[in-house]
């Protein structure tokens, strides 16, 4: 009976698991909005890697989102980043389990890994900031053509937009998570634990300077590949919000007892 019962329950993570990589391909491919500068995209994806992790963990998930991903890109002809994403997001998936899991053993963990949040997050807006600014005055062309602005004298603004996107996301992103889960907490009487909430967003910061590395690498100017930055923090926080509504209104269900990780 033992043994029966052990082998329905890794039919079952089998068949979860192959869903959820479904499931990240399709919210991937569902809206492929353009980014330009890097010829890369942003997408609805992360909502689903975000609740692989939930449903199944750090490594069954992780699979899931790394090879969901990664289809997604062979699919619809972005070869060329299909190996960045598998890495990137097997490891984005990977950081969001782990740090929930070390969360919830200890709240000294939450702290740490909180302080790592911002303080990592703040010092990459500081070099980004720096990387800009020195290619506006030793190569100034090559952001003027990358940005496709025309003329120098549009230069500055352009930079000055850039920073200014750049800084205030930094700055709002923690703040709009927390709004969010309050609304979550009033509207449908759902708490989003901080260390789920915390944990996400390392995960997401991690993909954001990924796929910075990985467009500077890819098109060998890091100062243009800086230019993605805001649209994937925006990527970031879209799959945030709808992984939340999904996972809490799942919650209500009896799908609460197939998520590894429930409230």
């Amino acid at each position: 009976m033992n043994k029966s019962r052990e082998s329905n329950n890794k039919t079952s993570l089998l068949v979860l698991t192959g869903l959820m990589t479904a499931l990240v391909t399709i919210a991937t491919m569902f809206l492929m909005v353009p980014v330009p500068f890097t010829g890369g995209y942003i997408h609805l994806g992360d909502s689903m890697i975000f609740i692989s992790v939930l449903l199944l963990g750090w490594k069954r998930g992780g699979f899931a989102a790394g090879v969901g991903s990664m289809m997604a890109d062979l699919f619809a002809g972005y070869a060329n980043w299909a190996p960045w994403t598998l890495v990137i997001k097997l490891v984005m998936a990977i950081i969001m389990g782990l740090c929930i899991e070390l969360a919830r053993k200890n709240k000294r963990n939450l702290a740490g890994i909180s302080i790592a949040t911002a303080a990592s997050w703040l010092g990459f807006n500081f070099v980004l900031g720096g990387i800009i600014s020195s290619q506006a005055l030793s190569n100034p062309q090559v952001l003027v053509d990358s940005a496709e602005l025309g003329s120098l004298d549009a230069l500055p603004a352009f930079i000055s937009e850039v920073q200014s996107q750049i800084m205030i996301g930094a700055l709002l992103i923690p703040l709009f998570l927390i709004i969010a889960a309050v609304y979550m907490k009033k509207k449908n009487n759902i708490r989003i634990p901080v260390y789920i909430i915390i944990s996400m967003t390392f995960a997401g910061l991690w993909m954001v300077f990924a796929y910075y590395i990985a467009g500077g690498l890819l098109y060998a100017n890091f100062a243009v590949s800086a230019l993605s930055v805001p649209w994937n923090m925006i990527q970031f926080l879209l799959g945030f919000v709808i992984a939340m509504v999904i996972y809490s209104a799942l919650m209500r269900t009896p799908a609460k007892k197939l998520f590894k990780i429930s409230l």
